[in-house]
């Protein structure tokens, strides 16, 4: 019997000792998160988020989810992590903003848009992504209320309609955009027109401590230069 006590007593510290998974939402969309055959989920904040849960001792548990949904559900509880947060969340606690994200305004070339402000989207037929009128800030709403504006979840049927002349401009973000008409409409020339600001986003977290220690491990990443090198990966 003593024995037997004494295995049970072992196993469940390896039970103990095994490290928690942890439930992390994120944003679809290539090249930030994205499934790839034979990889899996993937994508730049996919590999900061796993690196940085592997360093505090933690298993990264990822799912593919659509940005109105992922923050629905986090506040909902179904997660440990979500990223990216854009918004203020209802609970929860922000980490330091670490994805550089770029939103810009593209055009097929040889339409030759000169666009340098927002002024200059005045009389185009534009399709932005969901809540952009929120995420770009008011000048941008008063800019497009007047015009042919719509929002699209999916990215690839924004740059369908580019492609195929159903809309003048798309607004995204410049890594993803890029990389959707490189792998999907290789052949088409655009032009990226910067006109917004950078904004970097962080992640959320259900657990203050996880996320205070999540930032110091995020400060390392960057320092050791891993971060850059994930960044690099997907340019």
């Amino acid at each position: 019997m003593r024995v037997i006590l004494l295995l049970v007593l072992i196993f469940s510290r390896q039970l103990d000792a095994e490290p928690k998974t942890l439930k992390v939402a994120v944003n679809i969309g290539p090249p930030w998160a994205f499934y790839q055959e034979g990889k899996g989920i993937t994508g730049i904040d996919v590999e900061i988020i796993r690196q940085i849960l592997t360093k505090m001792g933690y298993h990264s548990e990822f799912h593919l989810l659509a940005y109105n949904r992922l923050i629905k559900e986090f506040n909902e509880g179904k997660f440990d992590v979500a990223s990216p947060a854009a918004f203020p969340p209802d609970n929860g606690y922000l980490t330091t903003p670490y994805l550089p994200f770029a939103d810009v305004v593209v055009s097929l070339e040889y339409n030759k848009y000169n666009i340098n402000t927002l002024a200059d989207l005045k009389g185009k037929n534009i399709i932005a992504y969901q809540f952009a009128t929120s995420v770009l800030g008011q000048e941008f709403a008063d800019t497009v209320k007047e015009e042919n504006y719509l929002e699209v979840a999916e990215r690839e049927l924004q740059l369908k309609l580019l492609v195929n002349a159903r809309t003048d401009v798309v607004i995204g973000e410049r890594r993803l955009l890029n990389y959707i008409m490189q792998k999907n409409h290789p052949a088409e020339r655009i032009t990226i027109h910067p006109i917004f600001i950078t904004q970097p986003y962080g992640a959320i977290f259900k657990d203050q401590p996880l996320q205070q220690q999540f930032d110091q491990e995020l400060e390392k990443l960057q320092q050791s230069g891993l971060y850059q090198d994930i960044l690099n990966n997907w340019p």
